[in-house]
């Protein structure tokens, strides 16, 4: 009877709701599992160090003006001294890095971040120091006191400084952390003991830095000429920043990149004179921040946002079930209650929830085939009954072993997901006409 149909038909509608709200459920647990591990991070960073961006070096010297004035009161003269203080800056001409990153996974519970050991070193040249020399007394001034050159070199987070060595022309010399007041707002300076009479030679410094972070490294290209080459063992970099690689290898031991950025590209030594801080390449393009580049260190293969990502898929995985068996219904003639529909839709279901459980504590390739066997198992088991025998359950079985490695591939290729989808759609609707092209459709409404 038609009755009977829009009964059953209402009945297979209010499951799929029932079974949208459980992988609702179900995905806000994905959702929450990844907030903690965000609280992770918070948390490492607090006790290490935090994302790194790093930038210098840079000379500065200060300069002092005395100004006098005459000042007439109550037709007494007195004089009036103030101050006027001047910071000369010097950018280098060129900067060279080379760089190494190690990662150190560290843990806080069931949640692992990446932390990277870099061992860097830096050659900066200059090829003259003119704009450090000092203030000529000019009028009103009585007086001119410049302070001895600085050399300043910017470390966002310096808790990650595990040693640094800064060499001049005559030798290594004494670093100290960031004065209050300077370039920086952190880092460390050194005292540059050079005569005003050399200010006009070319000069050049070695520096050679060991630093920890977290997840992210980058850098602020201040010189005229910047080169960076960085090797990691890292085999998942993300490149961001405002300046791509001019060249990159990546293979599963790791990467290598170099960077070749002109100040006729960049507007960081621009910028460096109006106080913008360096705020790291995660910002680019962030209004009052140096610009910069860099890589991150983000694992792709995270399992709390793998089983977020899986979640989405469920409900297609339902409907692609439940397809199939309404297909069995029609071409054999058996009947499935929509209980059998529900008990079905909810063993699917419980598949995330294990996929996200056992990813916490196994590796998510391991989680994900120990939650597919027992599911298809289980499954293969109850359709036995529900369908009427071995001979159907199998094929239904293997769809869904079909299934569950198509979902593995789009998971491990997110930049195909939507490609991968999308075939699959297709390829189950094209299956399902082809198989029911001849079906007089009419005839089973008449016959129910």
């Amino acid at each position: 009877m038609k009755s009977n149909l829009m009964v059953k038909a209402t009945a297979l509608g209010a499951v799929l709701i029932a079974l949208l709200g459980a992988l609702s459920a179900i995905g806000g647990l994905a959702s929450e599992r990844m907030a903690y591990r965000a609280q992770a991070a918070a948390s490492i960073e607090s006790s290490l160090a935090g994302a790194q961006t790093i930038a210098g070096m840079v000379l500065t010297r200060r300069c002092v003006e005395t100004i006098e004035k005459t000042v007439v009161k109550d037709k007494e003269k007195t004089i009036e001294r103030s101050e006027v203080f001047t910071v000369l800056r010097s950018l280098p001409q060129a900067s060279t890095w080379t760089a190494t990153s190690k990662i150190e996974p560290r843990y806080r519970g069931l949640y692992k971040v990446n932390s990277f050991a870099l061992r860097a070193t830096e050659a900066v040249v200059w090829k003259t120091m003119n704009e450090l020399v000092a203030i000529p007394l000019r009028a009103p001034a009585v007086a001119v006191r410049c302070d001895a050159p600085l050399i300043e070199f910017s470390v966002s987070d310096p808790r990650g400084i595990r040693s640094v060595r800064l060499s001049g022309p005559n030798g290594e010399l004494e670093v100290k952390a960031a004065s209050k007041g300077g370039t920086f707002a952190s880092g460390f300076e050194a005292k540059l003991p050079v005569a005003d009479t050399a200010l006009d030679a070319p000069f050049k410094l070695q520096l050679a830095v060991d630093l920890v972070g977290l997840e992210s490294l980058g850098f602020v290209p201040l010189a005229v000429e910047n080169a960076v080459t960085l090797k990691s063992d890292w085999p998942h970099p993300s490149f961001g920043g405002e300046f791509l690689p001019l060249t990159r290898t990546v293979s599963a031991e790791g990467f290598d990149a170099r960077w070749s950025v002109s100040s006729l590209a960049s507007r960081a030594r621009s910028q460096l004179g109006s106080g913008a801080p360096a705020c790291g390449h995660s910002t680019a393009g962030v209004k009052g921040c140096l610009q910069s580049f860099g890589v991150d260190f983000i694992d792709p293969i995270n399992p709390a946002s793998l089983s977020d990502r899986a979640t989405k898929y469920g409900i297609l995985f339902i409907v692609l079930t439940f397809a199939g068996i309404v297909l069995l219904e029609v071409l054999k003639g058996q009947a499935v209650h929509p209980v059998q529909y529900l008990l079905i839709g909810a063993a699917m279901a419980a598949f995330f929830l294990l996929l996200l459980s056992l990813s916490e504590h196994i590796a998510f390739l391991w989680a994900y085939v120990a939650a597919a066997v027992a599911c298809v198992l289980l499954l293969t088991v109850y359709a036995k009954a529900a369908l009427g025998g071995w001979k159907r359950a199998l094929p239904m079985s293997a769809g869904l072993a079909v299934l569950y490695g198509v979902l593995y591939l789009v998971l491990q290729s997110e930049q195909h997901a939507l490609l991968a989808g999308a075939l699959l759609v297709f390829a189950v609707l094209a299956g399902v006409m082809l198989m029911t092209r001849n079906v007089k459709w009419g005839r089973i409404h008449e016959s129910a």
